[in-house]
């Protein structure tokens, strides 16, 4: 039982919460890589050769990050739109989820240029969040992120051992 969680960063809070999963996957008994689709070549992914694929992208002005979709296709305000947004997102690509979560992610201020800075701040301040621009705001709930990742790993050993059981019986 293989598993790999395929995610796009922009600033980093993505690959942290995809690493995280798969630390935590790993943990739980279930062997785990990750792949970045924005440093490494989408050819060189073989998603057929994993029992479960985690996905992971980051949300920048309502729209996840392209290249992840461009992944699947070649092999928020608040959370209710983030998950609306995500809906979205699965229907386009048509995919099917056996789980899903949605997790907040952070503001990288000290990474953002002049105009993406701005940009951010001012939603940031529509939305209630932290506008001091010379500071960084995380938001990522870890004990969710976690528990999210064991379910998922529990999901496959309990799918591994359903099949096991089936094949005995046979």
């Amino acid at each position: 039982m293989r598993a790999i969680v395929i995610y796009a960063t922009c600033e980093g809070q993505t690959e942290r919460i995809a690493k995280r999963c798969a630390d935590v996957m790993r943990r739980s008994g279930v062997p785990t890589d990750t792949f970045n689709v924005t440093r490494n070549d989408v050819a060189e992914l073989a998603v057929e050769s994993y029992d479960a694929v985690m996905l992971g992208s980051s949300l920048h002005y309502a729209e996840h990050d392209p290249r992840i979709a461009w992944c699947i296709r070649e092999h928020a305000k608040d959370r209710a739109e983030a998950e609306w947004l995500a809906d979205e997102f699965l229907r386009n690509e048509r995919i099917e989820p056996t789980r899903r979560a949605c997790f907040a992610g952070a503001l990288r201020y000290s990474k953002y240029g002049w105009l993406k800075k701005r940009m951010m701040r001012w939603i940031a301040e529509k939305s209630g969040s932290k506008t001091e621009t010379t500071h960084d705001y995380e938001y990522t709930d870890w004990d969710t992120v976690d528990q999210f990742a064991k379910d998922f790993a529990a999901d496959l050993i309990g799918n591994k051992t359903e099949r096991l059981q089936s094949s005995l019986a046979s």
